[in-house]
């Protein structure tokens, strides 16, 4: 998912997802939405303050 092709990864899935036996769903299955933040090792709050 790098280099901003995030998105359309995730068009490629609900592609792969609304081809997928339609008639077995009675509801369309969605591929998930993309965050607005992802991260590795998120810092703490303890982590973000700066002492001088």
């Amino acid at each position: 998912m790098h280099h901003g092709t995030a998105e359309q990864i995730r068009e490629h899935r609900q592609r792969a997802l609304d081809a997928a036996h339609p008639d077995r769903f009675t509801r369309r299955p969605r591929a998930p939405k993309l965050p607005d933040q992802a991260w590795i090792n998120q810092p703490t709050q303890q982590d973000q303050t700066v002492s001088i």
